[in-house]
Order: C-alpha cells, then sequence, then structure tokens
C-alpha cells in the first residue's frame, strides 16, 4: 500500500546502507552501486565502483567511479580518494579526474513531486478525480493524460456494477435452463464474462487512444450487459 511504499523509500533514504549488499550491484535510482566490503559497526563501505550516465548528454557508455571509501548519510554518499572515468561514444576515455574527496545527491535527479508521484492504480476514486480536475483547469492540459485518468475514473466506477448486472442477468438464466443442464448455464455465464472482460479492455484502449470518449468507452460494456439482461427476462 502507498503508506508502506512512502515508509520504505523514507527509510531507505535515511539509511541507504540497509539495501547495499556485499559484492552485489545495488540499483539507486539512476545509479548502480558495488562494493567490497560493508564495515557493519559504522557502515563504512571499502572499494567502492559507482557508475552512472551523466545528464550532459547521450551516452552510449556510463561513467564510472571508483573510490576508495564511503559512506551514506541521509540522503548523500560521500566518497574519499575518487578516480572517475568518462567514455566517449568511440569506445575511448576522453574524460578523467581525481578527487580527494566527492559528495552525491542521491535525490538530485528525483524531485520532490516526481518521488511522491503515485501510480494510477494505487489512488482511490477521490483522488483520481481531483487529479482529472486539476489536469483540466490548467493553462496547457495535457490531453493524453486527461483521457487516461477519465478511463480509470469511469472504469473505477462501471467494474461494481457489471458485477451486479450480471447478478441480474444470472437469475433470468438459472429459470431457463433446466435444473440437468447446470454446464450449459455455466458455459453461458463464462462466455458472457469472458465477452465482458474483452469489450472492457477493448473500451479502455480506445478510450486512452482517443478513439472514443472514454465515459463511452467505459460505459459501453455495461450498456451491452443491461441489454442482454433485458433480453433474458
Amino acid at each position: 500500500n502507498q503508506y508502506y511504499k512512502k515508509t520504505y523509500q523514507k527509510i531507505i533514504f535515511q539509511r541507504p546502507t540497509i539495501q547495499v549488499k556485499e559484492r552485489i550491484i545495488t540499483n539507486l535510482k539512476e545509479r548502480r552501486l558495488y562494493t567490497y566490503h560493508i564495515d557493519p559497526k559504522n557502515y563504512q563501505m571499502q572499494e567502492i565502483v559507482l557508475y552512472e550516465f551523466p545528464s550532459d548528454g547521450n551516452y552510449i557508455f556510463p561513467q564510472i567511479t571508483l573510490a576508495q571509501q564511503g559512506k551514506f548519510e541521509e540522503e548523500i554518499l560521500k566518497l574519499e580518494k575518487v578516480t572517475f572515468y568518462r567514455f566517449g561514444n568511440n569506445y575511448r576515455i576522453y574524460r578523467r579526474g581525481r578527487f580527494d574527496s566527492q559528495t552525491v545527491y542521491l535525490t538530485s535527479r528525483v524531485p520532490e513531486k516526481a518521488a511522491e508521484k503515485r501510480a494510477i492504480s494505487e489512488l482511490n476514486l477521490w483522488q483520481i478525480g481531483q487529479k482529472l480536475s486539476s489536469e483540466k483547469t490548467k493553462p496547457k492540459p495535457d490531453e493524453e493524460k486527461i483521457r487516461k485518468l477519465a478511463v480509470d475514473f469511469h472504469g473505477r466506477i462501471a467494474i461494481p456494477l457489471a458485477t451486479f448486472l450480471m447478478g441480474l442477468i444470472a437469475v433470468p438464466l438459472a429459470i431457463k435452463i433446466k435444473r440437468g443442464e447446470k454446464s450449459i448455464s455455466l458455459g453461458i455465464s463464462l462466455i458472457i464474462t469472458v465477452a465482458y472482460y474483452v469489450l472492457f479492455m477493448a473500451g479502455r484502449f480506445l478510450g486512452r487512444g482517443g478513439l472514443l470518449p472514454p465515459y463511452l468507452a467505459m460505459w459501453l460494456p455495461n450498456i451491452l450487459l443491461s441489454a442482454a439482461g433485458i433480453w433474458l427476462s
């Protein structure tokens, strides 16, 4: 859940050494870290390899940073006796340097807004509605984002209602089919469920792609399901 993820992220930024293991490559956002030894008493790391792609251009190879020792202090990584190598696209080292110490800011490339950004699947209906309204009122709204939010908003309402409609269909279906033909009833129910799922996913695709209005894309399967229920009754 969102609270767990936020708490875990906070712990990792405050004590990144928790997730760093000796002789194992560790993913630190856009960086990769490797260390040969970690002192369990003070979390001091020895023989560190850090590699990342520089933000000032398009590079095929990452910048390699070597440090004799280093230590995490909340959101920064302090390195000592540092050597770095930057490779050009011609496979050759075109820049290198040495420093007595270097400070690496772990959150420099992770703005606060991006760190707190939630996946749509983790938001409740009210939160999706708020994000949708907020995006629509922007001077230059992102139409693609609006479509995605609208599709998820209507989908969250349509799915629970679909289960109710399927229940309504099941009643007349059970009455019309004889007791000895339960397998037929089960088969028809399965076909209806699969058909609804296919229509729902197709509507989701068409709605997000702008080929259908989001509300129509998400509610059309329910409309067809309602029509089937009326016909059976």
